[in-house]
């Protein structure tokens, strides 16, 4: 069964205590988001029991703040131990972070005050070696023209999973996830007939093992 990285995340918080780090996600997309109903944050506000948010672009957590009414905090995700933030959530979530941070392991250790022994974090990231990227690599495609500014770095599932295992985490869930794009139907005409084609000859399987398919990769773990 496909796995949608929302709708993924969205289960692990129904009627949970929430933690939402990097809840904004890009100062210039969160109001086109909101207009879309696709803004993650206000999902999980739509499913949790209650929802607190953590970014480090300080002006818009103001603002949203005021317009929207919401709990949250300006913080970097490195230096968790600088917030006045006292509370233990069910869940904390770090939906598409974790490849914008220069230390992760400060942001992993600093997650441990906010998590007890049944709180669960969810990590998800871009997979590496989806067939797009692998292709755009193969035609001499520069990077600069298609990463995201703000990534520093790729995780692998292998890779991932051992860093968390480094900083004391413990494997819930570990799994790919797919575009959710595909599932809004959202995909260029070309590219459906292109899909169903491959699904009619047979070449399109649905298949773990064909890690190419997948857009990135979700980690629930818990300390």
């Amino acid at each position: 069964m496909k796995k949608y990285r929302k709708d993924e995340i969205l289960k692990y918080c129904i009627d949970k205590e929430v933690l939402h780090i990097g809840f904004i996600q890009h100062s210039h997309l969160w109001r086109e988001k909101i207009k879309q109903n696709d803004w993650l944050h206000n999902k999980l506000i739509s499913v949790a029991k209650h929802v607190v948010g953590i970014d480090y672009l300080k002006d818009e957590v103001e603002v949203i703040k005021k317009e929207l009414g919401v709990e949250a905090y300006f913080g970097d995700a490195t230096k968790l131990e600088e917030l006045s933030l006292e509370k233990k959530f069910d869940v904390i979530v770090c939906g598409e972070l974790i490849e914008h941070i220069s230390n992760p392991g400060l942001m992993l250790d600093g997650l441990k005050r906010f998590m007890d022994k049944d709180s669960i974090l969810i990590i998800t990231t871009p997979n590496p070696w989806r067939d797009l990227w692998v292709r755009h690599m193969f035609t001499n495609y520069n990077e600069e023209n298609w990463l995201n500014k703000e990534h520093v770095c790729w995780y692998s599932f292998q890779t991932l999973k051992q860093l968390l295992e480094r900083y004391g985490y413990q494997e819930v869930d570990y799994d790919y996830y797919y575009a959710e794009n595909e599932k809004q139907e959202k995909l260029p005409l070309i590219q459906k007939l292109k899909n169903i084609i491959k699904k009619i000859l047979g070449i399109y399987q649905e298949n773990k093992n064909i890690k190419n398919k997948y857009e990135g990769l979700i980690f629930v773990s818990k300390i």
